[in-house]
């Protein structure tokens, strides 16, 4: 019977200890919306041991403060995970700690408190403590306008005919109307062709896309003081580029619903995480009112060309 009991309060003082070193650190405890930040979670392992954590997917999970300190309770998922998460173990003359990392941003301003999570080391569980999150909108400028922050194209009335915005929204019947009087012209031409039918060389996905950015690449948008509509219509050139290639529509997804779906449709994670770096970049010029220089500006032009080449079919010229 002592020994029993010897043994609970051994393993109670144990799993006290565990939870006590068991810490969470935060890079910055205030941000404004689109900043990214880390959040570090470590905990001292002995040797041999084997941490279990089960890392979260797309969000951490939240909840809202309100001014009183009062929590909400639903649970969150304005906490978006900007990278993959990472472990390692750190060894030092103090013994080997754990430490696991998430970059997170958030895009919806108000105080949250981000739930620790858990792991297991030895059979016993301990969970890391909640850590607080203060997101701000970015201070308005004086003589700036304040845009409506907003992905779709919204029908606002007496506004004036916009293209872009006719064709994101009517580009399912517009193809096949495009199409077919090629494709009557190309029938005709054939058959009045008194020799061998010539090949018709039709322009590619690839190279109307292309030609797109560099067309915006010429106009130099930024020059004139819109560097919004320059990323508009960087975003929205790759965002019909990929709805064509991969037969969906991404015109009015979120950034993190395009990842999601560009995922699922097997495109390598190096080039999702391109993809990723060029929304973002836009998300931050709309949202955050980002000014990136003339050089960040070219530079995201060319990931765009980059992604193009990386998912476009390989071509071979004279192919029979």
């Amino acid at each position: 019977m002592r020994m029993r009991l010897l043994h609970i309060i051994v393993l109670s003082l144990s799993l006290t200890s565990l939870a006590q070193s068991a810490k969470t650190s935060i890079s910055k405890n205030a941000i404004l919306i689109g900043e990214k930040i880390t959040i570090t979670y470590t905990i001292p392992v002995a040797n041999g041991e084997k941490p279990l954590f089960r890392p979260a997917v797309g969000v951490l999970p939240s909840r809202l403060m309100a001014k009183t300190g009062s929590l909400s309770n639903a649970i969150s998922d304005n906490i978006e995970i900007e990278s993959p998460f990472k472990d390692t173990l750190v060894k030092s003359k103090k013994g080997t700690i754990w430490q696991g990392t998430y970059e997170i941003t958030a895009w919806d301003e108000g105080s949250y408190l981000i739930t620790g999570p858990s792991i297991s080391i030895n059979d016993s569980t301990c969970y890391f403590p909640d850590t607080e999150l203060n997101v701000k909108l970015v201070s308005a400028k004086k003589g700036q306008d304040i845009y409506d922050i907003k992905e779709s194209f919204a029908e606002i009335p007496d506004e004036p005919f916009s293209v872009k915005r006719f064709v994101s929204e009517n580009w399912w019947w517009l193809i096949p109307l495009i199409l077919i009087p090629l494709i009557v012209w190309a029938v005709r031409k054939l058959k009045k062709a008194e020799t061998k039918p010539q090949k018709i060389n039709e322009i590619s996905l690839k190279e109307k896309t292309l030609l797109a950015i560099d067309a915006l690449e010429k106009s130099k948008l930024w020059e004139k003081n819109q560097v919004k509509e320059h990323f508009s219509e960087l975003t929205f050139i790759l965002r019909s580029y990929l709805s064509a290639r991969y037969n969906i529509n991404l015109l009015e997804k979120t950034s993190y619903e395009t990842k999601l779906l560009l995922t699922q449709r097997g495109l390598h994670p190096e080039t999702i995480q391109v993809i990723s770096a060029i929304l973002n970049e836009a998300d931050m010029v709309k949202f955050a009112k980002s000014h990136p220089d003339e050089i960040a500006i070219y530079k995201h032009a060319q990931l765009a060309r980059q992604v193009v080449a990386e998912t476009s079919p390989i071509e071979f010229d004279h192919a029979e």
